[in-house]
């Protein structure tokens, strides 16, 4: 008689990789060399993945776990576009299935100790952070991260610094911010097609949608899909500049983005930005920063809002709730601590002005909650005040840890690991 388990239990084996890996390559041909990050959003159930196959090399793409491969087709996966790119179906168990599209793995003769086992096991070891800890090693343990993973920034900045002109490593910067996590790639492969350099002294917000939607990939044509006069328009501007290469559309993610995230809404609000500040980014960035006397002063240069057609589109004909900020006050915080601190702090020879951006970031308020910082703060934190996590700094401390060690299964190297 089979044993019923939960999928979350297969999941943390194929994490920890519980297997007997020496015999999965006797008997399939078959290494995990890196079994990916765990994905807590919508698609497949791990990302990135590296997957040896005798025959046919080295495969990277996503993994998605079930109990019983009937589920795939069960759940729809086989006509979902955001499984596209899954290059191993791992199960529990290895039963007669209806879709032999995709590669199944069955976990359970490979697994290295008994199911009952390891659901005794596998939850005692998952969280060492979660025994009780002091509120001020805490606070202490999230500072030092949360430096380290600013310093970790600054320290990427100057590497591309040291390649590229500056005003367009900050341009590029602020471009992938735009993105949030699902579209910034895309996004800052748009800056890399258009350079700031190219579209300086483009004046005018159409003009500027324009060039940004139609080398995205994005106008309406680019994706056969119809609007009204407001497409018609940007359509008509794009036809008559003759620019043949463009991004391919599918590359943008619109599944699970809230609507008033929509890269086509982003890319607006750029071009506003661009207006304000495109003839000079550079130098309006540095005075700005020089002058400010608060946070909320550099926040306030990236605010856009809009009485215009985005004002009430989240998308191409796609009406949503009156909403005129395409970038507000949540999205601009992230900008300046993400993008416009590290970066002036990679670049300015200027000690004062060094000195005040660390002071910035070390008493900068919380921004936005992302699935992070929630699910680190319950890790973390435990029974512990919930207010501890009170400033930015420690909110980056808590994604420093995360992509550092708990992302990784690295818990036996994390910091939090010595304390007790």
């Amino acid at each position: 008689m089979r044993v019923r388990i939960p999928e979350s239990l297969l999941v943390e084996v194929w994490k920890r990789q519980f297997i007997n890996k020496e015999a999965l390559l006797t008997d399939k041909g078959l290494e995990v060399v890196y079994p990916g990050r765990e994905n807590r959003d919508a698609g497949p159930d791990f990302c990135d993945a590296l997957i040896w196959v005798e025959g046919r090399g080295l495969l990277k793409g996503d993994v998605e776990l079930h109990i019983s491969p009937k589920e795939w087709q069960h759940h729809g996966h086989h006509k979902d576009p955001n499984y596209r790119g899954v290059i191993l179906h791992v199960v529990l168990w290895d039963e007669p299935s209806s879709y032999d599209g995709m590669p199944v793995l069955a976990l359970y003769p490979y697994l290295k100790k008994p199911l009952e086992e390891l659901e005794q096991w596998l939850p005692s070891q998952e969280q060492p952070c979660s025994q009780a800890l002091g509120e001020e090693a805490i606070a202490g343990l999230l500072d030092k991260a949360g430096g380290e993973r600013f310093h970790l920034k600054v320290e990427q900045f100057k590497g591309e610094l040291a390649v590229r002109g500056a005003e367009e490593v900050l341009y590029e910067g602020i471009m992938g911010a735009l993105g949030y996590a699902k579209n910034k790639e895309p996004f800052t492969e748009l800056a890399r097609r258009l350079p700031l350099n190219t579209l300086k002294g483009v004046g005018e917000p159409l003009l500027l949608q324009t060039l940004l939607l139609g080398m995205a990939g994005l106008l309406p044509s680019q994706r056969y899909i119809k609007d009204g006069r407001e497409g018609e328009k940007l359509e008509e501007v794009w036809e008559s500049l003759g620019i043949k290469e463009r991004m391919e559309g599918i590359k943008w993610k619109f599944f699970r983005v809230r609507p008033e995230n929509f890269p086509t809404r982003r890319i607006a609000a750029l071009s506003y930005l661009l207006v304000k500040y495109g003839r000079g980014l550079l130098e309006a960035m540095e005075q700005l920063i020089n002058q400010a006397q608060s946070y909320r002063e550099l926040e306030t240069a990236f605010i856009v809002t809009t009485n215009g057609y985005w004002a009430n589109h989240c998308d191409f004909g796609v009406e949503t709730r009156w909403n005129p900020s395409l970038i507000g006050w949540g999205r601009a915080r992230e900008i300046v601590v993400n993008i416009l601190l590290p970066f002036f702090l990679a670049w300015t020879e200027d000690l004062n002005l060094k000195e005040k951006i660390l002071k910035l970031y070390q008493n900068y308020p919380r921004l936005g909650e992302n699935w992070i910082t929630r699910y680190m703060e319950g890790k973390v934190l435990g029974g512990h005040n919930p207010k501890l996590v009170n400033s930015a700094l420690r909110q980056q401390g808590l994604i420093h840890l995360y992509k550092n060690f708990c992302g990784e299964g690295e818990c036996h190297s994390c910091p939090l690991a010595f304390t007790f």
